[in-house]
């Protein structure tokens, strides 16, 4: 009988010959191992008990002592009454190892046990009934159950879902990739295995990294929807090791700053989005995590593999190191000749992926996506709102190239932001243009001026504005999101909706989480219309409504793409209406354009624009090329040649990004899969 006791106590003081002397504030024991949790010199430290560490203090282990098993036939020490207790304390009893092989500890009512058992001595039926509700209990946390569903809130799950947690928990070890096509949820496949883990006690710490545009987006659903209390590290000084669940960009926690920090603060758990920007092994990134090797690791990405089948063996071997064997047996198995993007001996390296990889596509889910219907309403300008348009294009575009005003001088960005807010409203661009006129720096002042008051006298009765009321009075009724991108724009809406007296509810970062959710409840149970900033637009589920309204078309096809995922997601039952609102003439025209016409980017899964973009690999941002195309020709046909080679890039990128799609789709799932499931 093996019934054994922590061989370490709390209290006790170690010497470890790297951290020095520390004191044992916990010990864990997990399916017969044990782990001591130490703090050495104010830092918490975790060490395995598999080597024996030096006592200072306190009484020594029991591993000391060892003692070895005891045959139920042989007489126990005499020394020890039938309970296991003398003189009223119990104690260890050793017999002496008879083969000279290794000896056990014994704990002390180890005897008591066994000789009830010899005896076939009957227990109460109160203790029985005591034993077998713990073992009900006990079957709480059972491998065959999530334990965290139902501790999640405003989370739809799916079966495909729930079978990639079970997959990883039980077969990955907590290590895999979830390679879920693009719109099938691998946030949420995330979450609930790092949930799983900490409600199982497993994880303690966990890191997050993602694109340092999402860090927020990532901390706001991991606390809504799973309950967990993430900081985003940002600074100097950073949050490793202060606070147990951190969230970061790669590139922040593997700056030379902050990389030996993140390291010591030894993770239990890392997940890893947008993780093929890891597929080169020769990155800082990918070293970054190679070294940290956690215990358990995620890597969330849909397009696992690009351009060489090298790309997928580095992830892999992140994960798992050695299971698609070394390079040179990947490369002498799966590889064929000069191809590097088709592998040869497929449904054996297909095998072998199952084994670390999930890879879910629509096709295997039988789930339905909302149709999505997208109308353009044309805002007719009024001639002296064109004129002003114009002006202001002119005074953006020389003052750009205008040696004061390149990128990282003064008046860049915010002339960018001009440019954006000529395309939203009149009262937006007017507050802009007073903030130039009052602060010059180089620019012409008094022309500034005279179009700061243009603007202000125009956004009293603007055409946009009068096109967004006819829209709303044409729902008659019916719940709708109308987006815009700034907060002047926005008060401008809700004063011109409140003075037709629809109901209305307004939603920006400003607000307090309490305020947030109170406009949330007003506009679900009561409001027709909830104005939002793109602060809406990231991680919150809006189903309940069907129609999105862009006042304004943001430049960056994934601020666009966000909103119209607020509504238009997975279990949204009914048809999905999205009205851009755009006047002719405007660079938000010739934007739409190339999105709609070109790219045909509405008929797109709500995710697919981030691998096209991804795979232009352009250097700067969408919105940087946009601004640049857009200042450097003053003329009409100038910028038609212009935007139209812009367009040409995106659809190379999606023709790109299709044939990644599809030869993923041949090697991950073969036409005769279950064929070769079988053989």
């Amino acid at each position: 009988m093996d019934v054994t006791e922590p061989r370490y106590q709390v209290g006790q003081r170690l010497h470890h010959p790297q951290f020095g002397e520390g004191l044992v504030v916990e010990v864990h024991t997990d399916r017969g191992r044990e782990v001591l949790e130490v703090v050495f010199d104010g830092q918490l430290r975790r060490l395995s008990t598999q080597r024996e560490w030096e006592i200072v203090d306190g009484s020594a282990p029991a591993a000391a002592s060892r003692a070895v098993s005891v045959d139920v036939g042989e007489p126990l020490d005499a020394e020890v009454g039938g309970d296991g207790v003398e003189d009223g304390a119990p104690r260890a009893v050793f017999a002496p190892a008879r083969d000279g092989g290794i000896r056990r500890h014994w704990h002390p009512q180890g005897d008591a046990l066994l000789r009830h058992w010899i005896d076939n001595a009957s227990q109460s039926q109160g203790h029985f009934d005591l034993r077998a509700d713990a073992e009900a209990w006990a079957g709480w946390a059972s491998a065959d159950r999530l334990v965290s569903l139902d501790s999640l809130r405003g989370v739809e799950r799916f079966p495909h879902q729930e079978a990639a947690c079970f997959k990883v928990l039980r077969d990955f070890g907590g290590r895999g990739i979830l390679a879920d096509e693009v719109g099938l949820g691998k946030t949420v496949e995330a979450g609930i295995v790092l949930k799983e883990y900490v409600l199982r006690g497993a994880v303690r710490t966990a890191l997050v990294l993602v694109p340092a545009s999402l860090c927020e987006q990532w901390r706001a659903e991991l606390w809504e929807k799973f309950e967990l209390d993430f900081v985003v590290s940002r600074g100097p000084a950073g949050q490793w090791g202060r606070h147990p669940f951190v969230i970061s960009s790669l590139e922040t926690a593997r700056h030379e700053r902050h990389r030996k920090r993140v390291r010591g603060a030894d993770y239990d758990m890392v997940v890893c989005d947008e993780a093929h920007r890891l597929r080169n092994h020769l990155t800082l990134g990918w070293k970054f995590l190679n070294d940290l090797n956690p215990r358990y690791l995620l890597l969330l990405t849909a397009t696992p593999v690009q351009n060489d089948l090298r790309e997928l063996y580095n992830l892999v071997t992140l994960v798992r190191p050695g299971t698609v064997g070394t390079f040179s047996q990947f490369r002498r198995d799966f590889l064929s000749g000069h191809d590097k993007r088709t592998p040869r001996n497929t449904p054996r390296l297909r095998r072998l992926l199952k084994s670390v990889m999930i890879r879910t596509r629509r096709a295997d889910t039988q789930l339905t996506f909302a149709p999505r219907k997208v109308e353009t309403l044309w805002v007719p300008q009024t001639a002296p709102e064109r004129l002003l348009y114009r002006q202001v294009s002119e005074f953006v575009a020389s003052a750009v190239h205008a040696e004061h005003a390149q990128p990282g001088r003064p008046h860049y960005f915010t002339l960018m932001v001009l440019q954006k807010e000529m395309g939203s409203s009149w009262a937006s661009a007017s507050g802009t243009l007073e903030k130039l006129a009052a602060h010059p720096d180089g620019l012409d002042s008094k022309r500034v001026h005279a179009l700061a008051e243009r603007a202000r006298s125009l956004s009293e009765d603007a055409s946009k504005l009068r096109t967004l009321l006819r829209c709303i009075a044409g729902l008659r009724g019916e719940k709708a999101i109308v987006f815009t991108q700034f907060r002047a724009t926005q008060d401008t809406i809700v004063a011109a909706l409140e003075a037709e007296h629809v109901p209305t509810a307004v939603f920006h970062g400003e607000m307090g989480w309490r305020e947030k959710e109170e406009a949330l409840e007003r506009f679900r149970h009561h409001d027709q219309v909830l104005v939002s900033t793109e602060a809406g637009g990231e991680g919150r589920n809006l189903q309940f409504a069907r129609i999105v309204i862009n006042y304004d078309l943001p430049w960056n096809p994934m601020r666009l793409e966000q909103r119209i995922g607020r509504v238009h997601r997975l279990g949204q039952e009914h048809p999905v209406r999205v009205v851009n609102l755009v006047s002719r003439g405007t660079l938000e025209a010739y934007v739409l354009e190339i999105l709609d016409r070109k790219i045909r980017m509405f008929e797109l899964v709500v995710g697919e624009m981030e691998e096209i973009l991804g795979a232009w690999q352009m250097q700067g941002s969408f919105e940087d090329e946009v601004f640049r195309r857009w200042t450097e020709s003053s003329a009409p046909r100038a910028r038609k040649r212009r935007f139209t080679e812009l367009a040409q890039h995106l659809v190379t990128a999606r023709k790109l990004y299709q044939q990644q799609r599809d030869s993923q789709s041949m090697l991950f799932h073969g036409a005769n899969e279950a064929e070769e499931e079988r053989s």
